[in-house]
């Protein structure tokens, strides 16, 4: 789980529902305090997201969160175990415990990374629109990288599934991760006026395809998420060679295979091997 600056939070004194214990404050998060803990009955290590004190405004929001998240079963889609209320009537989500980074923290990386990144990340999103729903406001903070238990890879979780705010739609969703493309390959947001910098050795393709996800909610560009997988998979590996036997068919599990000997180590600060 990735830390993010906040005030440190006790957490709750007492199992929440006889069952969950929240331990180390992780992370204080715009609507909730996150907090490492325990399943007590089956000793499983899970995230508990509370939500705070000081976000009544966002009780609504929380609650749709948490419940869209049960609604879906995915292995790219954070798992979600248990939603109730604490002792002082605050909702609290139970997750799965992710090890790794927020894509938000990675800065700027080799094009080849951000667009295996990206590429999973649509996939997940296309889990998600298959059931029939849309994010409405996705960010780089939307999306984690966690390490493979194996230590071999990693891959890349939706960590919710929005609220589906009014006017969400999937081409809005995926010209939103086309931005957080945009910030992975040039450390910044997308230019208003649509101009893509230099991407250093990446073939121009690229550009061209990240222009076109970008503009395609202003041009009524018709995309899906498994056109934009397929693009960024093609742009990263045109012969198809670096692509394993079992590549050829969708993932069950989720795990990422970054091309060309990429690695996403996590330490401190994220590092590449030398070309």
């Amino acid at each position: 789980m990735s830390r993010i600056p906040g005030p440190s939070q006790p957490p709750p004194a007492y199992l929440l529902d006889g069952r969950y214990l929240a331990m180390e404050h992780l992370a204080r998060g715009d609507t909730s305090n996150v907090f490492a803990g325990s399943d007590t009955w089956t000793g499983e290590h899970v995230a508990i997201r509370i939500l705070r004190s000081d976000r009544a405004d966002k009780l609504r929001t929380f609650r749709i969160m948490a419940e869209r998240l049960f609604g879906l079963t995915s292995a790219r889609v954070v798992r979600a175990m248990h939603t109730s209320d604490d002792r002082l009537d605050r909702p609290y989500l139970v997750t799965e415990l992710l090890v790794g980074r927020g894509i938000h923290s990675l800065g700027r990386v080799r094009w080849e990374v951000a667009c295996e990144l990206t590429r999973h990340a649509a996939l997940a999103l296309r889990d998600m629109h298959l059931a029939g729903l849309a994010h409405g406001t996705i960010t780089a903070r939307s999306f984690f990288v966690a390490s493979s238990a194996e230590g071999s890879g990693a891959r890349v979780k939706l960590l919710d599934l929005g609220i589906g705010t009014r006017g969400a739609t999937p081409r809005k969703d995926l010209v939103a991760l086309a931005s957080v493309l945009h910030a992975l390959l040039t450390g910044e947001a997308p230019h208003r006026f649509g101009i893509i910098p230099r991407i250093p050795n990446a073939p121009p393709e690229l550009p061209q395809a990240l222009e076109g996800w970008l503009q395609a909610e202003e041009l009524d560009t018709p995309i899906t998420a498994v056109d934009m997988a397929k693009g960024l998979r093609t742009i990263v590996d045109p012969t198809g060679e670096d692509l394993k036997p079992r590549d050829q068919s969708p993932s069950t599990t989720g795990e990422i295979v970054l091309p060309k000997l990429s690695r996403i180590v996590f330490g401190e600060e994220p590092k590449m091997p030398d070309d």
